[in-house]
């Protein structure tokens, strides 16, 4: 990432701009602690968070941004809209609470977007060196220096003692807490990243989440797959981005999104792609998100600005077939780079692909056919099952066929120029297509081919569901990403337990 990454926080009607790699979390303020002794004025007490104290600042009164800090209006009441937070921030080994009002964004910020602050004598503000422009704030947000925070003679900073952590049990150590009526989880996030996506709120567990960045242009996606919005590429490493509402079953997204997410997860890396960054983290606890959730969601967190977002559970995520396959096979792809001497002395062999075209690209193993042929247009129409249209009797033996644009739910309004014949050990089928491409014979190491899934191996899923698959060919700069059919397994689905078939040795 070229930029820094910021953290918004809202103090009255001002923005100040903190590194984000220091906030830790962030919690509402329920009540004032007691003040502390001979403290001035920006100094508000310590505050017991989960047993360990946490020095807070007044962050208003501090910077002087305005007359009535956050913390005065909660002597208001609690339902007053100035309500208080608290960013749990470390540095230097040691934490504190800054009181804000709220954290409003997470933004990354160029070197260009930084425009430096200096007084009437030409030197810098101390506490305030900077300010940041950005095209998503409504105005310039002030840069926090922590350096110069620390050099004032009244700060305060808590250092976690070694010894307690180290003894602390692990029920006391567990985060986040479930309520009574929540169904137990074993997600122990200790902070979320809150973002958008279809105007739903979502939370992250930061254990997971890699970077943020703006989300560069998207490459449209080999393969068909729910919620696989296409690749992108960072700092040359190429991912495949998911929209994150969509794979827990909202609406998918309609505009282009601005930013995205990158989850580290066991099998390679892989992007979400979001409208917006909310805050940087919230408080851990869960509560029931109710019935009707998708398998992913975990519960509910409550945000910094008091809205309920969903948690994700990134093992569940992680977990479907779809997404680490495609992380694995980006992640074998990238590793392949730094391999490229070795990758030559690797045994190699030559892959025959037939390219096609069925209302979209897509490619099969050419080894995989019995046949390749002009579509027929005189033959017996089928009245069975309906995936068949009929059979055409080839050379001598009975072809069943089947239009593969119908299986795929694409336009067959046009009449079919090719059709590919896979044997399914029962009899031909025959595959009417749009238009045979070509045949590329492309030689590369026997290794390099990697097959993933589409992810629908359930039994009672349709049968070109089960087909369907991502592969990638060749290393380094000559490796190919290809959307594959294996008509030789559709073939073998499609003829167990199908009447449609003729016995090839039966006349017509």
């Amino acid at each position: 990432m070229s930029g820094q990454i910021f953290g918004i926080l809202r103090v009255g009607a001002a923005d100040v701009a903190l590194d984000a790699h220091v906030l830790r979390e962030v919690v509402r303020l329920e009540r004032l602690p007691p003040p502390r002794p001979r403290a001035p004025a920006w100094s508000r007490g310590t505050l017991s968070l989960r047993g360990q104290p946490l020095p807070l600042v007044d962050l208003a009164r501090l910077l002087q941004l305005d007359h009535d800090s956050p913390l005065e209006s909660r002597r208001e009441g609690p339902d007053d809209p100035q309500a208080s937070f608290v960013a749990v921030v470390a540095h230097r080994g040691a934490r504190f609470g800054l009181c804000v009002t709220q954290i409003v964004d997470v933004i990354e910020v160029g070197p260009h977007q930084q425009h430096a602050v200096s007084q009437g004598d030409g030197s810098t503000l101390a506490l305030t060196p900077s300010l940041i422009d950005h095209p998503s704030l409504a105005h310039p947000a002030y840069r926090l220096d922590l350096d110069a925070l620390f050099a004032l003679e009244e700060m305060v900073a808590v250092t976690p003692a070694a010894a307690q952590t180290e003894h602390q049990s692990p029920e006391a150590s567990r985060s986040p807490t479930v309520t009574s009526d929540a169904t137990p989880t074993l997600i122990n996030a200790r902070r979320w990243l809150i973002v958008e996506s279809g105007g739903q709120a979502l939370a992250l567990d930061t254990a997971i989440v890699g970077e943020v960045a703006n989300c560069p242009e998207i490459e449209p996606p080999p393969i068909e797959l729910d919620a696989y919005l296409g690749n992108v590429t960072l700092r040359g490493a190429r991912l495949p981005l998911f929209d994150p509402g969509e794979l827990i079953g909202r609406a998918p997204q309609r505009a282009r999104p601005s930013y995205m997410v990158v989850l580290d997860g066991p099998e390679g890396r892989l992007a979400l792609a979001l409208e917006h960054v909310a805050a940087l983290s919230a408080d851990g606890t869960l509560s029931p998100a109710g019935p009707g959730q998708a398998a992913a969601v975990a519960g509910l967190v409550v945000g910094p600005s008091g809205r309920d977002a969903l948690a994700l559970d990134h093992r569940v995520l992680l977990s479907a077939l779809n997404l680490s396959a495609l992380a694995r096979l980006h992640a074998r792809l990238d590793g392949a780079q730094a391999g490229n001497a070795a990758a030559e002395h690797r045994p190699r062999q030559r892959f025959a692909l037939v390219r096609f075209n069925c209302a979209g690209d897509y490619t099969t193993l050419l080894d995989q056919l019995d046949a390749v042929d002009t579509a027929p247009t005189d033959y017996l129409a089928s009245g069975g099952d309906p995936r068949f249209v009929g059979v055409w009797r080839r050379h001598g033996r009975s072809v069943a066929l089947v239009d593969l644009r119908r299986l795929l739910g694409r336009d067959a309004s046009r009449p079919p120029q090719h059709v590919l014949i896979a044997d399914s050990g029962q009899g031909l089928i025959g595959f009417l297509i749009d238009a045979m491409q070509r045949i590329d014979y492309v030689e590369a190491a026997e290794e390099s081919l990697v097959v993933r899934w589409r992810g629908d191996i359930d039994p009672e899923a349709p049968a070109i569901e089960r087909a369907k698959r991502l592969i990638a060919l060749g290393d380094g700069a000559h490796h190919q990403v290809m959307a594959m059919i294996c008509l030789q397994g559709l073939a073998i689905d499609l003829a167990a337990g199908s009447a449609a078939l003729v016995n090839t040795s039966e006349p017509l």
